[in-house]
């Protein structure tokens, strides 16, 4: 056989995910460009909110940007690289974020985040009666760390894309509103009650809210908030492989027989990858080569990752139809709206009666 033979099929493979990939790519350009701008005011999505807005919006006003020759870079995009974005992510985050809340901090964001998975996934599922995927994407969306823990949990549990993009909308929307509401809470009613303590508040924020760059704007607000909230949230995010696993157990078990045969039954490689590249960030840290990794993960590694993975969106947007989102219905927004106000009063509750008296 003739080199030429040998190498046509991989032409032909690669001239079919071009015209996808430049679609997705000019997209999460844009997307990337809108967080930049942004980035210092409240109104700062992350990079992959962005696109994955920007193109479901291409996609049902222009719906030949879904269709043709796009189709497949954009499933190219939607799965293998979300895949590899979301295991390259753990490079970004050091597993000694485990140390920096002490043990108490860090026992009470593991509870949190594990009392409001299984309320989510017990209210939607059983109250709401819907569907075990959604249900999974709500818990681990509220209580690991909004788009990024769907964004993984999604592919492990092989959710429908309509049904990603609902429970983004969901954890986007009530994400937002607490963004605002922490610190007027704090700054009203409920300052007095946790001793306008900025550690408490903190730790609220960095507990309850759901995106960081929403935890770092909430945080903002009160000084000397910031570094404990970041601290908290880092541990949620660091969490994102570990729940992948939990996720595709609690699925496999209460899911009917039909969907879990439809559920790769093997390790989720990305999960694995994640949680392994946190300890190689760990392990570089104490290297000679400290410094220059830290200077080189942050201006950097983290942009690059933060790109693809808008990239990646992008392409999960362009597969979201509106009308797949109205079949789904309203019940998704009630889950939404109760799981977050659940996960706000259980974040507030653990740092007042357990964080603040033993911390320290």
């Amino acid at each position: 056989m003739s080199k030429a033979a040998i190498s046509n099929p991989w032409k032909e493979r690669a001239g079919d995910l071009l015209p996808g990939l430049l679609l997705t790519l000019a997209f999460a350009t844009i997307a990337f460009a809108t967080w930049w701008f942004l980035k210092d005011t409240w109104f700062k999505f992350s990079a992959l909110l962005w696109a994955f807005v920007y193109a479901i919006i291409a996609s049902n006003l222009l719906p030949v940007f879904s269709r043709g020759s796009f189709t497949v870079g954009i499933e190219f995009c939607s799965t293998r690289l979300l895949r590899w974005s979301i295991a390259l992510l753990g490079l970004t985050i050091s597993a000694s974020v485990w140390t920096k809340l002490g043990g108490v901090g860090i026992a009470v964001v593991l509870i949190n985040l594990t009392f409001v998975f299984i309320f989510g996934f017990v209210f939607c599922r059983y109250v709401l009666r819907q569907n075990s995927s959604l249900a999974v994407l709500l818990g681990a969306g509220t209580g690991i760390c909004g788009a990024s823990a769907i964004a993984a949990v999604g592919p492990a549990i092989r959710a429908k894309t309509g049904e990603m993009a609902l429970a983004l909308s969901a954890i986007t929307l009530f994400g937002l509103v607490a963004m605002f509401a922490y610190p007027l809470l704090f700054y009203g009613p409920l300052g007095s009650w946790i001793g306008n303590d900025p550690i408490a508040y903190g730790m609220w924020t960095g507990m309850g809210v759901h995106e960081t760059a929403q935890v770092i704007a909430a945080a903002s607000q009160v000084d000397g908030a910031l570094s404990i909230a970041t601290s908290a949230k880092f541990i949620r995010i660091f969490m994102i492989g570990p729940m992948v696993f939990i996720s595709l157990l609690v699925f496999r078990r209460f899911s009917d027989k039909t969907a879990v045969t439809q559920v790769k039954q093997s390790v989720p490689w990305f999960a694995v990858a994640f949680v392994a590249f946190t300890f190689v960030h760990l392990g570089l840290e104490f290297l000679p080569i400290r410094d220059q990794w830290l200077y080189l993960n942050s201006n950097y590694l983290k942009p690059v990752v933060t790109f693809l993975m808008a990239w990646s969106f992008a392409g999960v947007g362009f597969k979201v139809k509106v009308s797949t989102l109205r079949a789904l219905g309203v019940k998704a927004a009630i889950g939404g709206i109760v799981v977050a106000l659940v996960a706000g009063v259980s974040a507030l509750l653990l740092t007042k009666y357990l964080f603040i008296p033993f911390y320290g």
